[in-house]
């Protein structure tokens, strides 16, 4: 009998050991600077913007960070001490992203002092001999360009000039037209280009139709349009890249743009999430993680997005960090968010008497930022719900109709409390605190706030990573047989120290990083500083570029050859009919 104990233990042992398993752990973290003036003397700091997003020339393992006013160069070619190299600095602007394509840096430029004069600077890569990032051209875009993304080839170029509304004149408020700008090279990257600019003009009329979906006309005040009010955020592209997908973040909304007849053929609502049927923190004045219920719709609002194919179909991860409209212009002010607790019980008929008492009390719903856009009231002036900001999740939609076949509902929130309470709805409060002591801060917002996602292919199984900016957490998943049943693996935080040391003391300490998680590129081993499969991440709060190592353990066997020889053919039937006997004896015990 201890023998057959001792088996199935030791059966149990080697079916855990088999899991295939992720974990995700830093490797190294580069420090950026926010500005260089006075003396080209180099300045760090929390909050300096300095490290937005990124592009990697894996040739050359160069990473191109640009955020704020910069764009830096950095070798990773040793990954263990990653090296600036070069920098460009353009004062009164805004590095908004960057791409690396054929030997070229492409990046979007907000023009602060010109908010019309946004556009798309191109560079040649990094030269090492004069230790420079050269200007190649600049083609103007519009109001405000986001996120940029080039086609495998570089010959296409897709930019998501989000419109955002600016003060102008003193006092009063601009809102410019949202557009899709596709820009052609026929032959090489230089002054021979063609553009293309794609507004939303012709969904002006169709908003009472797409509203149904969860297509949101938020600000209207002075017959503001659909077409002005629509935000690109972030672009997507299928596998032969005919199709973009354009996240249109404060509408709720994706967008897809036909790149071949350059036009944008529709615009699909991400609908709303109930929170009836999940557990939401909704306070940050209820002492805890306190997880219940409530009578509440979660506005998606996707940031970014990343095209997928799992067992042939076309799929996006979605990252649902939720965002508001908030104008706040001299004199002017505009704002579509409220405190619960503060709505007019007229403009909320139809809410039930449990709801209504929750409203009374901060450390329930009293406190829940909430919408009073006309996006969320119907004719008569009441809100058809009390919708909140953001999934606080991720999704998975299929490209074909933008259908939701999975969301994470409640499951960022309930793992990060068990890993590590200290961080939950968890934001930088201020600089002096210790991280626990700004714990819960965000629950009445947006929780910890997804803002990117990505995936990567490691050992046979696709990888979802799930990175949350409230207060900077990346989260691994996998798929191996259902694209509806991801699998957790591991929580990564670039936050060291929770209870001994403030947020300053661990910045000074060079050990605090990505606590937003800005961006996050995957890199398979091939092309990886390391050899082995990495995320760069960026932070923008700490102006930082990690490398984050990607551990599987336990892969999927490569198939074998087939064995001619008897002997091995015998051991490995010996083998298993000695565990079937095993296992069928622990069932009897």
């Amino acid at each position: 009998m201890a023998f057959i104990v001792f088996a199935c233990v030791a059966i149990v042992v080697v079916v855990a050991a088999d899991a295939y398993d992720v974990k995700l752990t830093k490797r190294s973290t580069a420090y950026i600077p926010d500005h260089y003036y006075p003396n080209a003397t180099p300045h760090y700091g929390i909050f300096g913007g300095s490290a937005d997003r990124t592009g990697y020339d894996h040739s050359n393992k160069i990473v191109y960070v640009a955020g704020g006013t910069l764009l830096h160069a950095i070798d990773v070619s040793d990954p263990d001490n990653m090296t600036i190299v070069a920098h460009v600095e353009m004062a009164g602007v805004d590095f908004t992203d960057v791409e690396v394509c054929g030997g070229h840096v492409f990046t979007a430029i907000d023009d602060k002092a010109n908010r019309t004069n946004g556009r798309v600077i191109i560079y040649s890569a990094y030269n090492a001999t004069s230790m420079s990032i050269p200007e190649v051209l600049q083609i103007p875009v519009g109001a405000v360009p986001d996120m940029i993304k080039p086609t495998k080839d570089c010959s296409q170029l897709i930019v998501a000039v989000e419109g955002e509304a600016y003060e102008n004149p003193p006092n009063q408020i601009t809102d410019p037209q949202g557009l899709v700008v596709i820009i052609n090279f026929p032959n090489t990257i230089n002054s021979s280009y063609t553009k293309t600019s794609l507004d939303f003009t012709k969904f002006n009329d169709r908003v009472t139709e797409l509203r149904p979906s969860g297509v949101r006309h938020v600000y209207q005040e002075n017959g503001n349009p659909f077409s002005n009010d629509v935000e690109p955020e972030y672009v997507a592209l299928n596998a032969d890249e005919t199709i973009a997908y354009v996240v249109l973040q404060e509408n709720n909304a994706v967008a897809t743009v036909d790149l071949v007849n350059q036009n944008i053929t529709g615009v699909h609502g991400l609908g709303f999430k109930d929170w009836s049927k999940l557990t939401l923190d909704p306070s940050d004045k209820d002492r805890g993680a306190f997880q219940y219920p409530y009578s509440v719709m979660g506005m998606y609002l996707t940031d970014s997005a990343v095209y997928f194919r799992f067992k042939g179909v076309d799929y996006l991860l979605m990252a649902n960090e939720g965002d508001a409209k908030d104008y706040k212009f001299g004199t002017y002010k505009w704002s579509e968010e409220e405190k619960a607790g503060k709505l007019s019980e007229s403009i909320l008929p139809t809410l039930d008497a449990t709801t209504r008492d929750q409203l009374t009390r901060d450390t329930l719903l009293g406190r829940l930022t909430v919408s009073v856009s006309p996006a969320g009231k119907n004719s008569s002036g009441n809100l058809e719900a009390l919708y909140a900001y953001g999934g606080r999740s991720f999704s998975i939609r299929r490209t074909d109709d933008m259908s939701l076949v999975y969301d994470s509902g409640d499951d960022l929130a309930r793992r990060l409390y068990v890993n590590n309470k200290d961080l939950f709805n968890g934001h930088l409060g201020d600089v002096s605190h210790r991280p626990f002591e700004d714990f819960d801060l965000r629950s009445r917002s947006k929780g910890m706030e997804t803002e990117a996602v990505e995936t990567g292919e490691v050992e046979g199984r696709t990888l979802l990573f799930v990175a949350n900016e409230r207060p900077g957490t990346i989260f691994v998943y996998s798929l191996d047989t259902d694209v509806m049943k991801p699998e957790f693996h591991d929580i990564y935080s670039g936050i060291p120290d929770t209870r001994t040391r403030s947020w300053q003391e661990m910045y000074d300490d060079r050990q605090l990083s990505e606590i937003d998680c800005e961006d996050i590129k995957f890199v398979a081993g091939d092309k990886s500083p390391t050899g082995k499969p990495v995320l760069f991440v960026t932070g923008s709060v700490t102006g930082t570029l990690s490398i984050i190592n990607v551990d599987v353990t336990n892969p999927p066997p490569k198939p074998a050859k087939p064995s001619s020889s008897a002997a091995s053919l015998t051991r490995e039937l010996t083998f298993a009919v000695v565990t079937a006997t095993v296992v069928y004896l622990c069932g009897r015990m």
